[in-house]
């Protein structure tokens, strides 16, 4: 009985707490858990002994959180959710054997006779064995004492922790979706932080207090039975820097939104087209017809808001109408490619879309029109290109300026950080079988490697009478911090995102995604624009709020439900600081 018991408590230890997690992100959003996940399996690890046992513990506790938080993955591929959450298990398995080793206050040690002699110590004596203390457990355990080795395993674990984060963006391409950062994203004031040490070192703090908590409550038992309680300067210590995160965040979100900026008027459009649809060929007119309709109503009714501006101002005060700079489309809105030749300096459009911009699109009015498509390497033979056998091609974001020649009136960006068996497929060249697998997981041909574009200038588009830069994301780009900060210039600019999250249907994915995206705002405090095909559409200041922070409206595609899986339209407003922080 006693070796059941042994079995089951790391056990349910660690899938309350991998359960507990879970619930911190979306769709659950239980924020608050994060500061109590950790609470019982902190000691389970502690009470062992050996790594491997602490390995176990934590792989099973981040094998259950993966498989919570990762089930929207299930509506692509079950083997292939299986597979990440098996992999990104890793990282809690080799914390846990750090926490139950390196980072173990209880772990189990040669105990020795109390020294009866300290008594009969001299000051002078007393102060030099302090000074040898101090030498042996460093400045906390040896000038703090117990405090201070409370201190000690706390930064230990929370340090791991933290590093363990930080390579799990970027080894094998990097996944680092959904630290215990990312927790923050509803509760801005602690969010803020993450301007000075990102998203991944937020995750710091909640190990950190928890490691505390726990050492504290342990030492507070231990001296209730013997009713001699002692100062708790740790505790106090991690409070404080919980106070000062906070702090900041409130004096940090007030200076932001003083600052001058440039206000760009943004139309976005949500077409909500099922994947099913955007991959039969037979669609590609009514998806190109049901962006061009949503666009149309949408300015449609904002010049049905600027007539009635215009007869209500009866004093012939000034009036800013409501027309866009810039309006929107999300990755892959047009499903017909753009060519590319070394003969022809410029993009080659046909067919329905070129004629769907030039007719229908730019009559609307004086915008710059951005979207997600494909870039074709071609043969061009001065009338007619073909796609280019073994040539390049691009998932990209395309800008359309509002006049000139269509063919030399188009900018892009290549998407440089590529989705693992989503955009490429490693060896596929080689095993054929991985194409087949892709088809039966993803129930579309596998069309091809996609190639990884190399520029990080920044794509830059008029504002009236100026220009702002953007700093451009495809799909989950937006969630990859690294990749963001090499746009960065001192300039007016904003972080743009175009997306499609249907792959993953009605699931919590998108919600998830506009959550860790929320912390490119913060970090590089830029706004952003965000077009989903499926997902969340909207815009986020740069404090990371989906609220317009001058006139407060919620800047979210959603209906009255507050569901994101709609096709509509939103007209806000994206305030670029004028001088790039």
């Amino acid at each position: 009985m006693k070796q059941l018991a042994k079995f089951l408590g790391p056990v349910a230890t660690a899938v309350i707490s991998g359960g507990l997690l879970a619930l911190c992100y979306p769709d659950y959003n239980l924020t608050g858990f994060v500061w109590v996940w950790m609470l019982p399996l902190l000691p389970m690890l502690w009470r062992g002994n050996k790594k491997r046992y602490g390995f176990s513990v934590g792989y099973l506790t981040g094998l259950v959180f993966w498989l919570i938080n990762l089930k929207w993955i299930w509506t692509v591929s079950g083997l292939g959710a299986m597979a990440i959450a098996a992999f990104l298990a890793l990282y809690f398995g080799i914390w846990g054997a750090i926490a139950v080793s390196i980072g173990n206050p209880w772990r189990r040690t040669v105990k020795k006779e109390p020294d009866q002699s300290d008594q009969q110590l001299s000051s002078i004596q007393k102060k030099i064995k302090d000074r040898q203390q101090v030498k042996k457990h460093g400045l906390l355990g040896g000038a703090l004492g117990d405090s201070g080795m409370s201190l000690k395993f706390a930064l230990i674990n929370a340090a791991a922790w933290v590093a363990l984060e930080w390579m799990r963006g970027w080894l094998f391409t990097g996944f680092g979706w959904n630290g215990l950062g990312v927790t923050f994203h509803n509760t801005p004031v602690l969010a803020q932080a993450a301007d000075l040490v990102g998203v991944t070192g937020l995750s710091f703090l909640p190990v950190f207090m928890s490691a505390v908590i726990v050492q504290t409550a342990s030492r507070l038992k231990s001296e209730a039975a013997t009713g001699k309680l002692k100062p708790r300067l740790d505790f106090s210590i991690a409070a404080l820097l919980l106070a000062l995160q906070f702090c900041y965040g409130v004096w940090r979100i007030k200076q932001v939104n003083g600052w001058e900026t440039d206000r760009v008027r943004v139309l976005l459009v949500q077409g909500n087209i099922p994947q099913t649809v955007k991959w039969d060929p037979r669609s590609v007119n009514d998806i190109l017809q049901t962006y061009a309709d949503t666009t149309q109503q949408a300015i449609e009714a904002l010049e049905s808001d600027n007539l009635k501006l215009l007869q209500a101002n009866v004093d012939g005060e000034s009036v800013e109408l409501k027309r866009p700079d810039l309006v929107v489309w999300p990755e892959s809105a047009l499903p017909t490619p753009l060519y590319f030749a070394d003969n022809f300096d410029g993009y080659i459009l046909f067919g329905e879309t070129r004629h769907l911009i030039n007719e229908e699109i730019r009559p609307l009015g004086n915008f710059t029109l951005i979207s997600g498509m494909n870039e074709f390497e071609s043969d061009f033979d001065g009338e007619r290109a073909t796609y280019k056998e073994g040539g390049e091609q691009y998932n990209s974001i395309a800008t359309v300026a509002p006049e000139g020649e269509l063919e030399h009136s188009i900018n892009t960006y290549r998407k440089i950080h590529l989705v693992i068996f989503g955009e490429y497929i490693p060896l596929v060249d080689q095993l054929p079988v991985l194409a087949e697998l892709f088809k039966f997981s993803a129930g579309a041909d596998f069309s091809g490697n996609f190639d990884a574009g190399t520029s990080t200038e920044p794509l830059v588009v008029p504002v009236r009478d100026s220009q702002v830069q953007l700093i451009p994301t495809v799909c989950f780009e937006d969630t990859v911090g690294r990749l963001t900060r090499q746009f960065v210039r001192n300039q007016p600019q904003m972080i743009i995102n175009v997306t499609n999250d249907g792959w993953f249907k009605k699931s919590e994915a998108a919600a998830q995604h506009m959550a860790n995206a929320k912390f490119r705002s913060i970090e590089l405090r830029r706004p952003m624009i965000r077009a989903a095909n499926t997902g969340v559409s909207g815009i986020i200041s740069s404090t990371g709020s989906a609220v317009d922070p001058v006139n407060g409206n919620r800047q979210v595609i959603e209906d009255e439900s507050g569901s994101h899986f709609v096709k509509s339209s939103l007209y806000g407003y994206a305030y670029a600081p004028t001088r790039g922080p």
